[in-house]
């Protein structure tokens, strides 16, 4: 007899990325990689208050992954995907869902595919492009000779991070001698080549949104530089993610929801979502987006973004009236949803599962 699937999930894993030693980078950027164990156990402890049956693992490298799964059933486990890592490269981000669905198991979020172009902004910007969508001209610099094509000034960043690594206020260069020393500083201390995107001027939206076959737009948030005087200081800086502390944490609050013009804030939403879907984000995700006069222009897309209690995907989610739990709960059951319309893919899709293993391999290998 054919075994019937569940209605919902009996179990929940959460399955979260830890990093023993950061293969590149500075040693403040442990504070984001620690994050995530704090947002693991936080989601455990909302979704038992809850009445779920719900775990936490670790998860180092491909063994501790595989060794994670052993334990559970994926016809009625669902697994809450936060690794962000494998042996601390963020290349790994894209390989973990390769393995859950080889595994046959249901998670949250976006798929490798996803994952794995949008770690690559330069290969995101030319999808966002490929759509028609607005976003600011871009170079990816593997030399700091590399001859300079687009107009400054221009803001420097590694080309496969997140959690604003890298980014601090001498990452946005006016003259061809700082970019060229703001590059070598990604290619030494990163280890990886650094995108050079035109620098916009205006104001900084972050646009939360989640949804199945319709995507709802949570409250927007805009990161508020009204108290910084040098517009070319107007960035959202390692230092002002991270460092409560520090000058620029306190010249940058998040006001969610957003002022803005509900015109303007409508072209803002429809933009969010077409590049959400441009790159067949899943679930859940953020787009950043920056104003010059009334064009809208993605700065990056998150189909990851941070969960953890104070995040922005999460103050939008409380903006829009969801609980922590109740937030956790709908991610949950977006991805339970793909099961009882038999959409998961169960087996990996050979293109994408070599290209992330690929990645990783040449990350691990440099």
């Amino acid at each position: 007899m054919r075994r019937r699937r569940p209605i919902a999930p009996s179990r929940v894993l959460v399955l979260y990325s830890v990093v023993e030693h950061l293969p590149r980078g500075e040693p403040r950027d442990w504070i984001a990689e620690e994050e995530v164990a704090l947002t693991a156990w936080a989601m455990v402890s909302a979704l038992q208050e809850r009445g779920w049956c719900v775990t936490a693992r670790p998860v180092w490298d491909r063994a501790s992954l595989r060794e994670a799964l052993d334990a559970f059933d994926p016809q009625d486990t669902v697994v809450i995907n936060l690794c962000e890592t494998l042996e601390g490269r963020p290349q790994g981000e894209a390989v973990v869902p390769v393995l859950l669905e080889a595994r046959g198991f249901i998670y949250t979020g976006s798929s490798s595919s996803t994952l794995a172009l949008c770690l690559d902004k330069g290969r995101a910007k030319a999808r966002l492009r490929a759509a028609g969508l607005p976003t600011p001209p871009a170079q990816v610099f593997h030399h700091p000779q590399e001859r300079i094509r687009i107009p400054l000034p221009a803001i420097v960043k590694p080309l496969a991070e997140d959690a604003s690594h890298g980014i601090d206020r001498e990452s946005v260069v006016v003259d061809a001698a700082s970019l060229r020393a703001r590059v070598a500083y990604v290619l030494e201390v990163y280890r990886q080549p650094a995108l050079v995107e035109t620098f916009i001027e205006g104001r900084e939206f972050n646009v939360a949104l989640w949804g199945g076959r319709d995507l709802e737009v949570l409250p927007l948030a805009e990161v508020d530089y009204s108290r910084i005087p040098n517009p070319l200081w107007r960035v959202c800086t390692f230092a002002a993610k991270w460092l409560p502390e520090s000058e620029e944490y306190a010249l940058t609050p998040v006001r969610c929801p957003a002022e803005l013009d509900e015109a303007l804030a409508a072209r803002v939403r429809e933009v969010a979502i077409r590049a959400f879907r441009a790159v067949r984000g899943r679930d859940y995700g953020r787009v950043d987006i920056r104003l010059q006069g009334e064009t809208p222009y993605v700065l990056e897309v998150n189909p990851n973004p941070s969960l953890a209690p104070n995040s922005g995907f999460v103050n939008a989610a409380r903006a829009a009236g969801y609980s922590y739990a109740a937030m956790a709960e709908r991610l949950i059951r977006l991805a339970w949803e793909r099961r009882g319309r038999g959409k998961e893919t169960l087996q990996p899709q050979s293109g994408w599962a070599v290209e992330a293993d690929v990645a990783y391999s040449m990350a691990s290998s440099g």
